[in-house]
């Protein structure tokens, strides 16, 4: 069977696949607060099933959310490894979506025409199903070309715990891989397909101040008492300036000293992709007057890519609501993450922030510690990078190639981990992940479908011409 054979039954069976992506996508899978995790995962299984793969559900702990893991063996040379979630972020305030955030309903949005909108849809539910829809549609019409692996967590959004252990455990049958795949729609709001080669890692924590370390409050005396007893919450922001200069950049001892200078290959690569790429349209669609960074586009695209960052993601001490009450703290709390860069790790990079700051006195400042992502990286060369660039073109598109990008997934298991090369990319434009009105346009859902089997089908053709 031809690719425009397959294409042509997914234009066939679309009616059908929408409904049940749409079903997929009415679940709430919300994993911070584990509303219908498990209803959700059941109804995954339930889509490997229906692809004949032998599937099961693995908990890394006892309060985890589980892993959904499947095979599927048809006989072929080469086995892939499918990264997938199905968990999402919390809706938020309802009374700040226009339509019911789990409704998956269908409406009308310029210029795009008919979208989707649900939470999930496009951060990554959405593309989940149509990833597995695709793969029925292959194996329904005997064109499957790889053996596969499903692995499709609902953690992602926690920083993951089933995930991990699953690899682990299983490490040596999961390295014997070709490669690994992890499909998203991955149009921008121009319709050009963005292909990433790599990812930055991502430490988070917590740096806490409590007054009863250094004989302070442990209640919450009056603010009057400021002049006379130490404040954890001024303890705790001056600590935090020593942690970053006055332009933001970081000054913790060592920070950098890790780094790997971006190479050759991966310069070219932001060369050509500041040939399309608008810097300026970037700053703009962000919200925002001006970078802080300065410097040409280059300078900025290879600071934004190549360089570590520490950032504030909240600070909390005392009283926060509206209004007044003179109280002096006796904790504060500031939540941190720092983005990690090739060769930075997550240990070496705890370890240097506490070192910085007991060199400063700082020692009764502690740390709570979170999941972590490593970075990760793979070559253009890669044949699976190669053939999402082929099956972008195949469709008349031409991507955009990042040799980086500043998020953090936990691709790191398959490259750092297992040794197997990854990559993916899929036609589809959504947006809002994470926010209101969360949606993905409809005719790009089904272009999704069709993208999935030409990226298997270009990388079975690529490696055979490797061979």
């Amino acid at each position: 069977m031809t690719i425009e054979e397959l294409h042509r039954k997914i234009d066939k069976e679309w009616p059908k696949h929408l409904e049940k992506t749409r079903k997929l996508l009415r679940i709430p899978s919300v994993s911070m607060t584990g509303e219908g995790i498990q209803e959700c995962a059941d109804f995954v299984e339930g889509m490997l099933e229906d692809i004949g793969a032998k599937h099961g559900q693995f908990k890394g702990t006892r309060s985890s959310h589980p892993l959904v893991h499947g095979h599927i063996d048809v006989g072929a040379e080469r086995t892939a490894l499918l990264y997938g979630m199905y968990d999402v972020q919390p809706v938020g305030n309802p009374d700040e979506w226009n339509h019911p955030p789990f409704g998956a309903k269908i409406v009308k949005m310029k210029p795009w025409g008919a979208v989707l909108v649900s939470r999930g849809v496009y951060n990554s539910k959405g593309a989940l199903g149509g990833m597995l829809l695709a793969i029925k549609t292959m194996v329904d019409n005997d064109a499957l070309p790889m053996n596969f692996h499903f692995l499709i967590e609902g953690e992602e959004e926690l920083g993951g715990h089933s995930l991990p252990k699953w690899v682990f455990k299983h490490k040596p049958r999961l390295s014997r891989a070709d490669v690994a795949f992890e499909f998203d729609y991955s149009e921008n709001a121009r319709g050009v397909p963005v292909i990433s080669l790599g990812m930055k890692g991502c430490v988070y924590f917590d740096l806490v101040a409590e007054g009863k370390d250094r004989g302070g409050p442990e209640a919450e005396p009056h603010s009057s008492d400021a002049v006379i007893v130490e404040s954890p919450a001024w303890r705790l922001v001056h600590a935090l300036s020593t942690m970053v200069d006055k332009d933001q950049n970081p000054t913790i001892d060592g920070l950098s000293d890790d780094v790997q200078e971006a190479s050759p290959e991966d310069r070219r690569l932001v060369k050509r992709l500041l040939e399309r790429f608008d810097i300026d349209a970037y700053r703009r669609e962000l919200g925002i007057q001006r970078f802080k960074a300065t410097g040409s586009p280059e300078e900025i695209m290879m600071k934004y890519l190549y360089e570590p960052s520490v950032n504030i993601n909240g600070l909390s001490s005392g009283f926060e609501e509206d209004g007044t009450k003179t109280v002096l703290p006796p904790r504060a709390k500031a939540k941190i993450d720092i983005r990690m860069v090739p060769n930075m790790t997550i240990e070496g990079t705890r370890k240097k922030v506490m070192e910085h700051l007991k060199r400063r006195g700082f020692t009764d400042i502690r740390m709570r510690n979170y999941i972590d992502y490593p970075w990760a990286k793979v070559s253009v060369n890669e044949v699976v990078s190669q053939a999402s660039i082929e099956a972008m073109r195949f469709h008349g598109k031409e991507p955009e190639v990042w040799p980086m990008v500043a998020g953090s997934a936990p691709m790191y298991l398959f490259d750092q981990v297992l040794g197997v090369p990854w990559g993916g990319v899929g036609l589809g434009h959504g947006a809002n992940a994470h926010s209101p009105n969360e949606y993905a346009v409809v005719k790009g859902m089904k272009d999704f479908e069709k993208s999935v089997c030409t990226v298997f089908w270009k990388y079975a053709e690529l490696s055979d011409k490797r061979r």
